[in-house]
């Protein structure tokens, strides 16, 4: 059976407002992205994901939509979003859309009806409830930007429910008015031409109808209180026939489309990637630099999805994450770790997110205090620096003034020597970052055909992971020293700058990775034979 395209493929994540600015003004736009489209498609990416572009105060810098079905002035307008769809079609990439259900910006018409009065009919499209007490917020449940998950209407005595940031309300799907919104807006940009959306905190749309309190438990090992994990606010159970209805719309569209869940616990996947609800869901690996913890979360994803059609889908970075680099040991060492990881997983079966700049090997950024603009860095007074640091714009030309990112000062400071990194230089360098990707990615491709969706781990030193899949064998050294690997058989490197291979011995330098391809004996010709 011929595989849908999105099997296996690989996704690139731009957030449109660090990627290229067009205009001149610091922030990246979607007529920006349209003009270093060509840069993804020699990268070897199948897809892009493009970050909200909808009307938005920008509190959360788009993830707080006060319309969504236009183009923020700042990125464009709707002719642009054609544009630039039209010119990734030509390139042989889809276009996946960011979609926001969770919560609206409390600019939003319903939200901004919905305190005008008390019996106001738009109020049951949100969270509202009573207080407590008279200072006390109506339940326990904390935001994840920090501090309680409620804050008190402009005027009026109840609170509103926002799981994110006070200018983020939370949406109450029970109301059915809210899906029949949503299913309006999937087709408006299906009928667009979109090839599907990246769905925001997927897990999170039905809120508990209770709205307890979570419990508190007594940790045994410090003897501290924290929150009963297994006490659910969230991944209610009348989520799955919104996601069945959506299945049916994206199946509507020819081809059908794709829809990628943000769901968190790569346990909750199985509920969600079967047939008739989403395709994908995000497995981010987010561990430090440690063989067996990687083994460990590569099983438990793989494990997580067993059923017909489903399989993980990996990333290693995204705009709310510190960069790999930084996150494995920073500098020279990060690198290094960051591209073997690279190699690590994209031999995995399934799918691939990449986040714009991993191809470059740039590192979160130490952003000064005043610059900041992440609502995490202000909601917890400074205690939590937010993820500015990985969202600062790309470097496309050295030389130039803010690295060719725009003839502006950008929203977000650059780095001294952020142009060291750029674009042209490592597009001109055969042992750079970006032409590692490339390579890997090339590969990849090329063996796509040939690979089965199982792999077979492979005895392996302490410290080195090997796994089989097919013809192909993925080692990775994460040791701070050079290993062997005995594999045996008749091997050629597929990719692997550093690594050499004799006789069936791999020889890995540190923090490296390399791919190898079992070449089959020639068979011996039958005797008389002609």
């Amino acid at each position: 059976m011929p595989q849908p395209w999105w099997r296996n493929a690989v996704f690139y994540q731009v957030y449109v407002r660090s990627f290229a600015d067009s205009d001149g003004d610091g922030i990246g736009d979607l007529p920006g992205i349209t003009s270093h489209l060509e840069h993804i498609r020699d990268l070897g990416a199948d897809a892009i994901w493009l970050t909200p572009f909808y009307p938005s105060p920008q509190k959360d810098h788009g993830y707080d939509v006060s319309d969504y079905c236009d183009v923020n002035p700042e990125y464009g307008n709707l002719e642009d979003f054609d544009r630039l769809l039209a010119r990734a079609h030509e390139l042989r990439l889809k276009v996946l859309v960011d979609i926001v259900p969770n919560h609206t910006s409390d600019q939003h018409p319903w939200f901004q009806a919905a305190i005008t009065a008390p019996d106001n009919p738009f109020r049951e499209r949100y969270h509202f409830a009573n207080p407590k007490t008279a200072e006390a917020p109506p339940n326990n449940w904390t935001s994840s930007f920090g501090g309680p998950a409620w804050s008190r209407e402009p005027s009026g005595k109840q609170w509103y429910l926002h799981l994110f940031a006070p200018e983020q309300p939370d949406l109450n799907w029970w109301n059915p008015a809210v899906p029949k919104e949503f299913e309006r807006i999937l087709h408006f940009w299906l009928d667009r031409g979109a090839d599907g959306f990246r769905i925001d905190v997927a897990a999170a749309l039905f809120k508990r109808r209770d709205l307890a309190d979570r419990p508190f438990l007594i940790s045994p090992v410090t003897g501290m209180p924290h929150f009963d994990s297994d006490f659910a606010i969230i991944d209610q159970p009348p989520l799955h026939d919104v996601y069945r209805r959506w299945r049916q719309i994206a199946n509507g569209y020819e081809p059908a489309r794709v829809l990628v869940g943000e769901i968190f616990d790569p346990r909750h996947h199985a509920q969600y990637i079967v047939p008739d609800q989403l395709h994908m869901a995000f497995a981010l690996i987010h561990q430090r630099w440690n063989a067996a913890l990687w083994k460990r979360s590569i099983d438990g994803s793989r494990r997580a999805l067993q059923g017909p059609g489903a399989g993980p889908t990996w990333t290693l970075a995204n705009h709310d994450v510190v960069r790999p680099v930084t996150r494995l040991g920073g500098g020279s060492v990060g690198r290094a770790r960051a591209r073997a990881a690279l190699l690590l997983v994209l031999g995995l079966p399934g799918q691939v997110f990449l986040y714009q700049g991993e191809e470059l090997g740039l590192e979160e950024a130490d952003m000064p205090d005043p610059a900041r603009q992440d609502p995490i860095f202000f909601r917890t007074a400074g205690r939590m620096k937010g993820r500015d640091g990985c969202r600062v714009p790309l470097p496309w030309r050295r030389g130039e003034p803010n690295a060719g990112f725009s003839t502006a000062p950008p929203w977000l400071p650059m780095p001294a020597g952020w142009d060291r990194l750029a674009v042209d230089a490592q597009a001109a360098a055969a042992n750079s970052t970006l032409a590692h990707f490339r390579r890997a990615l090339a590969a990849r491709k090329e063996l796509s055909g040939r690979l089965p969706d199982r792999i077979t781990w492979l005895p392996a030193p302490e410290g080195v992971l090997a796994y089989e899949r097919g013809p192909l064998i993925v080692a990775c050294n994460f040791l701070s020293r050079a290993a062997r690997l005995r594999l045996g058989g008749r091997l050629e490197l597929a990719s692997a700058p550093l690594a050499a291979e004799k006789e069936g011995i791999l020889h890995l330098p540190a923090n490296s990775a390399a791919w190898l391809l079992r070449v089959a004996r020639p068979q011996m010709p039958v005797a008389g034979a002609s």
